[in-house]
């Protein structure tokens, strides 16, 4: 059976869901080297970048912003241009012409790290995803209102996961670091639909962008 694996990032790095345990890497680079040349691997983080902004990210966001509804399509990070990679600051971001908030800003160094190593070539096996779609799917198609941020919501994940048959690690604490495990299990779960051929993605026919790169998610 083709390895799989689920990776979010976190705040130490990455988490990393593979063969039903969990470990974090410090960067995207060392995610790939602890895991077998074969793993299908479902990230979620943007892959695929528009060179210039576009109201609304990417065509890809927008669909899936669209498919996730008014509660839960504020959960789709609107990726940045390429340029604006090299902005630290809001400032920099905004001369870059990218209209960044600060949250947005934290997680363009992790975009980053992905988008030196990621090439056509590895896109064969690395893909993006997005966790709400996942467990939307998980629910038999219907959008989860509950927040991650909150126990029941959580708690409501982790049982879709457990239903599915999903090898759920052993849950670091409540908050933060266990919405990160999560997501980085619900990406393991769209990652062995990938290697089965089952998964749907948004759009159905996606752009590249200028170094060949689909901008598409799938769950």
């Amino acid at each position: 059976m083709t390895p799989v694996a689920g990776v979010d990032g976190c705040r130490a790095g990455w988490v990393v869901v593979h063969d039903g345990a969990a470990f974090v890497c410090d960067d995207f680079v060392t995610v790939l080297d602890a895991l077998p040349d074969d793993t299908v691997v479902a990230v979620d983080i943007p892959i695929g970048l528009a060179d210039h902004y576009q109201v609304g990210g990417r065509e890809c966001d927008r669909s899936a912003r669209a498919r996730l509804g008014r509660v839960r399509g504020t959960s789709v990070f609107q990726a940045p241009p390429r340029p604006a990679l090299a902005a630290r600051s809001l400032e920099q971001a905004r001369e870059l012409g990218w209209p960044a908030t600060k949250q947005a800003l934290n997680i363009a160094a992790k975009i980053d790290q992905v988008d030196r190593v990621m090439t056509p070539a590895l896109q064969r096996r690395v893909f993006e995803v997005h966790p709400e779609l996942s467990f939307a799917e998980l629910n038999a198609g219907r959008v989860l209102l509950s927040k991650k941020r909150r126990r029941t919501g959580r708690d409501e994940r982790w049982s879709l996961l457990e239903r599915a048959g999903v090898p759920t690690p052993a849950r670091p604490h409540a908050g933060e670091a266990e919405d990160d495990l999560l997501d980085a299990c619900a990406a393991a779960w769209s990652a062995r639909r990938i290697a089965q051929g089952d998964d749907q993605l948004l759009p159905i026919t996606p752009l590249c962008d200028a170094r060949g790169l689909r901008m598409e998610i799938r769950w």
